[in-house]
């Protein structure tokens, strides 16, 4: 082992488990309660095993700047329950971390095992830092699209992410993936055409609706009823009759 490496396994956080070989879901409850979290290993040259590690451990890892997606020294320790699986020693990825959406307690965790020395490939965050010219000038909304990219590269050179400035930014500029700045070492693997962040223009305030007029209702007037027995017809008849007694 060179010495960088040495340095680089010095830093890497070391979390030890614990093989399980009773399983179910009755068992994984009563784990819980006890602070144990339930998860499994697989990957390069181990077999998937099924593993504890307890929860505080666990989340004092995860709170290191390696994050859930971390590179971890993984030790497994014996148990009473098994003996044969125990004691060895593989540098893992913390693959996926299950959470309990209501209490936020880890419910399960999978570990990755890998070699040091062949190329991953993983998704770190996209920071972006800075005010931007159209938002500070314009009053332009810096909108992030695009939280995570896939990147290609050692285990050794996993970075906590990858940061772009926006001071520049101004109305209706673009960031897209092309335009990142890839650490030493990482290839980002993204669509270099996907869209980062854009600042767009203000949204405009849309004038209040002027009230609508008000119309005066139409009247409807009723016509006056005609006298009971008279008709249009009837009146030329009462002319003639008076002439005819003349």
């Amino acid at each position: 082992m060179s010495a960088r490496q040495k340095t680089e396994s010095a830093q890497r956080p070391t979390l030890t488990v614990l093989p399980r070989e009773t399983v179910g879901s009755r068992v994984v409850r009563r784990l819980r309660r006890e602070g144990i979290v339930p998860g499994v290993v697989y990957g390069k040259k181990v077999s998937a095993t099924a593993i504890t590690v307890t929860r505080q451990d666990l989340a004092q890892v995860l709170k290191l700047r390696t994050g859930e997606h971390g590179l971890v020294t993984l030790r497994l320790g014996s148990s009473s329950e098994s003996s044969k699986a125990a004691g060895w020693e593989k540098p893992v990825l913390i693959k996926h971390v299950e959470h309990d959406p209501v209490s936020g307690d880890i419910l399960h965790v999978d570990f990755q095992a890998i070699l040091l020395t062949e190329q991953i490939r993983i998704k770190v965050p996209v920071a972006l830092r800075g005010d931007a010219v159209g938002v500070k000038q314009d009053g332009g909304i810096l909108e992030h699209f695009l939280r995570e990219v896939e990147v290609e590269c050692l285990p050794t050179h996993i970075p906590a992410g990858v940061t772009h400035d926006v001071s520049a930014m101004k109305l209706g500029d673009t960031v897209h993936v092309r335009d990142l700045a890839a650490p030493e070492g990482v290839r980002i693997l993204t669509e270099a055409d996907s869209a980062v962040a854009s600042v767009l223009a203000p949204k405009e305030e849309k004038p209040e609706t002027e009230a609508a007029a008000v119309t005066e209702p139409e009247v409807i007037r009723e016509k006056k009823p005609e006298a009971e027995g008279e008709t249009a017809d009837a009146k030329p008849e009462k002319k003639e009759e008076k002439k005819a007694e003349k």
